[in-house]
């Protein structure tokens, strides 16, 4: 119990520290709470059920009196049902031990579930800040040196995000597999899509389940594509001011693009 109370504290002093700190961190630690509250509501219900599978099959408690105990009605019978028969029941103990295992396991699930709820609202006051300031590019000013400069350096920072990506998104399937994450909480911390975690669940390291890693290899992938970005900008400028005195083909070997790409990037598509 005890253990309990001190964890729920935890909780609700991030929770806190997490409305009273400045975007884009508070956006980051809104994410990790919702990740870590939904993780720890599933397990408190895994738990509460197994208590009511023992009231169920060894004190005889039916499947009414649990759903009133669990949702103050008895309005969802077939659900609980549901749940105590595909759950293995706790260790056998006396009645009154029992329906006390039980009361307890059930406040926890409804305190999880309100600093679960705590937590969502946050995520949605939470503002990320907006765009982050303009990235520095070091090129040269000679058209034809800019534009070569530029795709030299976009080839690197290209490899260098996907690499990014593929961490990130490893390490957000290690919080499902590992930290019994919920896919969609996992995949808005790594700011991905839930598809691109698939590929990463049979694989992803125990020791990289940690939503921090996740928030900051998150960040260093959004980093690389603002960078990426500003490059692909930079390039095609460059590839517009070349056009008013050099062909397509001759500017295609400089940036080491097809000649249709270089036609397609002076008209503008």
């Amino acid at each position: 119990m005890a253990t309990t109370t001190t964890r729920f504290d935890t909780y609700r002093g991030r929770l806190t520290q997490a409305a009273e700190r400045a975007s884009p961190g508070q956006a980051t630690d809104a994410l990790i709470l919702v990740g870590e509250l939904r993780a720890a509501h599933k397990q408190a219900i895994a738990e509460r059920d197994a208590w009511a599978a023992a009231l169920h099959y060894h004190h005889g408690w039916t499947f009414t009196a649990l759903c009133v105990a669990m949702h103050g009605r008895p309005n969802k019978v077939t659900a609980v049902r549901t749940a105590v028969e595909k759950t293995r029941p706790a260790r056998r103990l006396s009645k009154s031990r029992a329906e006390e295992s039980f009361r307890q396991a059930q406040q926890d699930v409804q305190e999880l579930w309100m600093l679960y709820k705590e937590a969502k609202e946050l995520e949605k006051r939470a503002n990320d800040g907006g765009p982050g300031p303009d990235v520095v590019l070091d090129l040269p000013g000679d058209a034809p040196q800019r534009a070569v400069a530029a795709a030299e350096q976009l080839s690197a920072v290209d490899a260098e995000y996907r690499a990014a990506v593929e961490l990130r998104n490893r390490a957000a399937a290690a919080l499902i597999v590992h930290a019994n994450w919920p896919k969609r909480s996992a995949a808005a911390l790594a700011k991905a899509a839930v598809r691109d975690l698939y590929p990463h669940e049979k694989t992803a390291p125990k020791m990289e389940a940690d939503p921090q890693l996740v928030a900051e290899r998150a960040e260093d992938a959004r980093r690389l594509a603002e960078r990426k970005a500003a490059l692909v900008r930079a390039r095609d400028q460059a590839i517009r001011a070349l056009s008013k005195s050099m062909g397509p083909a001759e500017i295609a070997r400089l940036v080491k693009l097809t000649d249709e790409r270089v036609v397609q990037i002076r008209d503008g598509a």
